[in-house]
């Protein structure tokens, strides 16, 4: 029934507009709130995805409204948000926009959380109602640096660091990194380069040659995802066990300490063993002592 509605309503203008001159303003009106039927525009996206925390919008459009009421419903709980441009929800995160003339009727979330995901109906109130769904899939997008959390780098080394934004539905505008709270000045010193890939989501850090002053936290933070950290340690002489990444160098040194304890300890049981046997071979070599008669 919905799908001839768009039909029967572009019929009906049809015949408005080809008797417009002979009918009066009253009738006009009349026809245009009574008897033309709305209907969606259904070129609309329906499907949105959305950064949770960052603004999103719906936009339905209605065609031959007349005096009806749009309202914005929660699909899941049947709350209705807004009619019109009221909001009728304390949740004001929720905001009806529209403009006078328009067709289109916005529902605004501020700030959508990860439970703000679900389905959303445009409703008109017309006899029996009609609605239009929308579906909105909120995702936590976080940036990610490649490797592990801590980082050891020998000094006169170059810093070579990762990140990437791949949860964003949307490349990000920019991607920023920062050393501490500040952000990196590449006329700080020399051999520091940033290349970024908005398409690939991707930027590479670059500090040539570091010294122990280079040490401290990394981070990455994309225009639209959560930011992401690494300890960098920059450190002096040779370092075998240390220049292993992060905590896996700190594993690998715990696990060879404790393989040579447990090697140590395993070639004294067995030389306590060989002590053991050989001195009782000896005990049971030895001639029995007979008392004399």
């Amino acid at each position: 029934m919905n799908a001839n509605l768009p039909l029967i309503a572009a019929f009906i203008n049809f015949i408005v507009i080809c008797f417009a001159d002979s009918l009066s303003p009253e009738m006009q009106m009349y026809w245009e709130n009574h008897m033309v039927q709305p209907y969606f525009d259904n070129t609309t996206k329906r499907e949105v995805t959305a950064i949770a925390g960052q603004t999103c919008q719906l936009h339905c459009r209605v065609k031959s409204l007349g005096d009806r009421a749009v309202s914005w419903i929660r699909k899941r709980d049947l709350h209705i948000l807004t009619v019109g441009i009221l909001t009728y929800t304390n949740d004001q995160r929720f905001q009806s926009l529209h403009t006078d003339g328009s067709d289109e009727w916005t529902l605004r979330i501020t700030s959508p959380q990860a439970r703000d995901s679900g389905v959303y109906e445009c409703q008109v109130s017309t006899e029996p109602k009609i609605s239009q769904a929308f579906r909105v899939n909120v995702v936590v997008s976080k940036a990610n640096i490649l490797g592990n959390a801590e980082l050891f780098v020998k000094s006169g080394s170059d810093i070579n660091l990762t990140c990437v934004a791949l949860q964003s539905p949307q490349p990000p505008s920019f991607i920023y990194w920062y050393k501490g709270g500040r952000v990196i000045n590449y006329s700080q010193r020399g051999g520091i380069s940033v290349l970024t890939e908005q398409q690939t989501r991707t930027s590479r850090l670059l500090i040539a040659r570091a010294s122990p002053s280079d040490s401290g936290n990394y981070t990455c933070a994309p225009s639209n995802s959560d930011s992401a950290s690494v300890v960098v340690h920059v450190i002096k002489g040779e370092h075998p066990a240390a220049m292993q990444h992060g905590i896996n160098g700190a594993s690998m040194t715990r696990s060879s300490a404790y393989q040579t304890v447990v090697a140590i300890v395993s070639a004294c049981v067995q030389l306590c063993l060989l002590a053991t046997h050989a001195l009782a071979a000896e005990v049971s070599a030895s001639p029995v002592a007979r008392p004399v008669r």
